[in-house]
């Protein structure tokens, strides 16, 4: 068949198609009964689902860093935080998987290993060795801190090994 040819023949299966569609939907209006009269308010559509987004799966019984780190970015996702926001807490969440490791059950950390890693050369040097500013640092202990608070509210450990600060000078 020739390209001419074939072209109006894919144009004419398209026009028949929406033919049927056509017919097949007024048939499917004069079908339904009408269900609100003037003096009965229409019943209320439900608002419309967003699409796209899944809510966070939760880690169950053995979680591992990996595990609650994923979790809770996808539920930082779901609280609508920006994109920024976002990617900048999955790079602190990388750090602290990279020193206290990936696979690590969060259920086996303790308060002195997180203290550890607070205070490790990761967190608390940069690259020079120079000393990172206080903000810097401060962030990173808090990004960890809030992700395995967020693990113990819903009940994934029992509680989150924070450190007790330090009493202030």
């Amino acid at each position: 068949m020739g390209k001419k040819k074939k072209a109006d023949a894919e144009q004419a299966d398209a026009i028949a198609t929406t033919e049927e569609t056509t017919n097949e939907q007024a048939t499917a209006t004069e079908a339904q009964p009408e269900t609100a009269t003037a003096t009965e308010p229409a019943p209320e559509a439900e608002p419309p689902k967003k699409k796209g987004k899944k809510k966070a799966k939760l880690p169950a019984g053995n979680a591992t860093l990996a595990d609650i780190s994923a979790a809770y970015l996808q539920h930082m996702e779901e609280a609508g935080k920006s994109e920024g926001t976002v990617a900048s807490y999955k790079m602190e969440l990388k750090t602290a998987m990279a020193e206290l490791g990936e696979e690590t059950l969060v259920g086996t950390l303790t308060a002195d290993r997180v203290q550890k890693y607070f205070e490790s050369r990761r967190v608390t040097k940069l690259r020079s060795g120079r000393n990172k500013a206080k903000p810097s640092v401060d962030k990173t202990r808090r990004v960890l801190r809030l992700a395995l608070c967020w693990a113990a509210e819903r009940g994934i450990i029992e509680k989150a090994p924070i450190p007790e600060p330090e009493p202030a000078k």
